[in-house]
């Protein structure tokens, strides 16, 4: 059964639907997330009391589980291939700003009970994860990293989004050094992909693990969009001409990011459909 075949109809018979359910089933794509749904499943009813707030946990254990995969992968393959260490240079900065955000203060932090210790634990996971990825590549599988292809210069986005942060930055913590690197790290965050999608365009292919890695960024800044999104005002202050817009401006720059990688979860998610490696989402031809 190819994507032109499927109709809402085959959901109605049975065999159809077997055949569709294998199908898919035996995807790499199946079966990393379905993995990543039970684990998610489990962090729920474990360390969750159940509030909104805990979909900015569940952003974070997205974030985590993406960054374990592409380490594992490395490891496993003995090759950095296709990965960017720019990227992953610019989320050890963005670990490190936010755990200063969260770590000593509490203004950042989910009400639901996951905020308690859980959600710092996945971000300081993260930041190791993220720090050994870029030990892989700068290091100890540095032969199989090709820096000619990852060529996005990102001084100028950290630049950016540090200057940005200097202007508009939530109060949450009351402590100004804090709030910045929050929103720092906010910020670098919804622009750092872009070293990821340069190297593809520059090699003419997408590595699959590092493809599922955007999907779940991807993922989880959804999460993230939808939570600030509905308390966004709580990041303003009304009584400032500039700060007062700041929740607006937060949940801009998360939006900016979804819509920078709309093209590529366009083509992923149309390789999922088919059942064709995501590898091949760079291939008009196939996807």
């Amino acid at each position: 059964m190819d994507d032109k075949d499927f109709s809402m109809d085959d959901l109605k018979d049975p065999e159809k639907m077997k055949r569709l359910v294998m199908k898919y089933a035996q995807t790499e794509a199946f079966k990393i997330w379905g993995g990543f749904a039970l684990v998610a499943f489990f962090v729920f009813f474990m360390f969750s009391s159940g509030d909104f707030s805990f979909l900015l946990t569940l952003s974070s254990l997205v974030s985590v589980f993406s960054f374990l995969m592409v380490a594992m992968k490395i490891q496993n393959g003995s090759s950095c291939k296709g990965v960017s260490l720019k990227m992953m240079e610019c989320y050890l900065v963005i670990f490190f700003f936010r755990l200063c955000a969260i770590v000593p203060f509490e203004g950042y932090l989910p009400f639901d009970k996951s905020g308690d210790w859980f959600y710092q634990a996945c971000e300081c996971l993260g930041f190791c994860l993220a720090g050994l990825i870029v030990f892989f590549c700068r290091t100890r599988y540095a032969a199989t990293y090709d820096p000619a292809t990852d060529t996005f210069n990102h001084i100028y986005l950290g630049a950016g989004a540090l200057g940005l942060s200097f202007i508009f930055h939530p109060n949450l913590n009351n402590f100004l050094p804090s709030d910045i690197a929050w929103a720092f790290a906010l910020y670098l965050e919804s622009v750092a992909v872009l070293c990821q999608l340069f190297m593809f365009m520059k090699e003419g292919q997408a590595q699959p693990h590092t493809s599922h890695f955007l999907a779940a960024q991807a993922l989880a800044k959804i999460m993230s969009f939808i939570f600030w999104a509905s308390s966004f005002s709580e990041l303003s202050n009304p009584n400032h001409y500039i700060k007062a817009f700041v929740g607006n401006w937060v949940v801009c720059t998360q939006l900016v990011q979804l819509l920078v990688m709309g093209d590529f979860i366009y083509h992923y998610i149309r390789c999922i459909r088919k059942g064709i490696p995501v590898s091949q989402l760079l291939c008009s031809d196939n996807v």
